[in-house]
């Protein structure tokens, strides 16, 4: 279902609207073109419908400045004036999709606006297969903050420094570090991805340094995650779960980039680049003693917070519509209302995994409700 905007002089042209697109659209509805800015912020949305006579400032500085902040948005402006003149008066007939009089054939307003869309869509869908560009891929969202997210990424992709990651579980973390290595110069080696928790104190040197044959009984040549992420990437997430001990450790690794394999002599270089992430506050843990001050320095060069998903609700539609599409399947209005008013405290790790559960539920029909989703 598309999600619709629609500025309208009149609320009965609303309602006539809202009823007879309600199998196909989820139409929202201001009576003041001062709204639409507002509202644009707030949710993401495929159309706008703009009539030409409803109430608040000179319509063509508000469709220009829709047109500038929100380009990938397709704009059909509705009036009860003749079109070339309303579509001279804004000044951006290039800009706008279509122009339609009030009253207006239902059908044909439809078609139009689906056209547009799909078009655009398809547009979109051909460059992403063109260019094969997983920073749309893997990072969805049409929102300021995800946008934000993808700059960060491409900026630190240029640099060579470290970089920390905050964000809570399910934000992301990990393919925001991915992708920084897939457009740093780093890419052409590997990229090393390691829970820290994962990492006990016993089988540390082993598993981050390598082990020379006969180190210990059993133990046979093996190169570990420094040697392994040589011109590449080493991403340390949970951060904060290293021990002080494995904290002073990696420390003296990013100063020298020198380290001995366990039970060898021979010192190894390795030209890695290093991301860590967390979901805690580590100054609070510096200032509690449960982390190394100067290692949080060494670190703490180029860093991110990823924003939650409920900051950014807006990506909520879109994020639902993308996944949902390879199920082929619809979130009806209240369904969407419904996951719009929750609180994602797993973000979009949680947002996908409640969408397959309902998806589901929901496999005789088309359409999602909300008696379908679990929260």
């Amino acid at each position: 279902m598309l999600n619709v905007l629609f500025l309208a002089a009149f609320p009965e042209d609303a309602e006539k609207l809202r009823h007879l697109s309600e199998p196909i659209w989820i139409l929202d509805y201001v009576a003041d073109n001062r709204e639409v800015l507002t509202r644009l912020e707030q949710t993401v949305y495929d159309v706008l419908l703009f009539d030409f006579e409803a109430g608040g400032i000179y319509p063509p500085d508000i469709i220009n400045t829709v047109c500038r902040q929100y380009p990938a948005l397709s704009i059909f402006l509705l009036s009860r004036q003749h079109c070339c003149f309303v579509e001279q008066k804004v000044c951006a007939a290039k800009k706008i999709s279509g122009c339609f009089p009030i009253p207006c054939d239902f059908n044909i307003l439809s078609a139009a606006v689906d056209n547009a869309f799909y078009n655009y869509i398809r547009k979109q869908e051909a460059i992403a297969t063109m260019e094969n560009d997983p920073l749309y891929v893997q990072l969805q969202g049409k929102s300021s903050k995800m946008q934000e997210v993808r700059n960060f990424i491409m900026d630190a992709a240029a640099q060579t420094a470290h970089v920390l990651l905050y964000g809570e579980s399910g934000s992301g973390k990990e393919v925001v570090a991915s992708l920084i290595h897939h457009y740093s110069d780093h890419r052409t080696g590997n990229y090393m991805p390691v829970n820290t928790t994962c990492i006990t104190e016993e089988l540390a040197e082993s598993l981050l340094f390598g082990s020379s044959k006969g180190a210990y009984t059993g133990a046979i040549e093996k190169e570990g995650l420094f040697a392994q992420a040589d011109h590449g990437t080493l991403f340390f997430d949970e951060i904060e779960n290293l021990t002080l001990n494995l904290q002073g450790k990696l420390l003296r690794v990013i100063e020298t980039r020198e380290f001995y394999k366990l039970g060898g002599s021979k010192k190894y270089y390795s030209d890695f680049r290093l991301i860590c992430a967390t979901n805690q506050d580590l100054q609070d843990m510096v200032h509690k003693g449960t982390f190394r001050l100067d290692l949080f320095y060494r670190l703490d060069v180029l860093h991110l917070v990823l924003p939650p998903l409920r900051k950014h609700k807006e990506d909520i539609a879109y994020l639902s519509r993308h996944y949902l599409k390879e199920v082929q399947k619809t979130l009806s209005r209240e369904a969407l209302d419904l996951l719009h008013n929750y609180s994602w405290p797993g973000n979009v790790r949680e947002l996908f995994n409640c969408l397959q559960r309902a998806a589901f539920l929901a496999r005789n029909s088309p359409v999602i409700q909300t008696y379908h989703i679990d929260l």
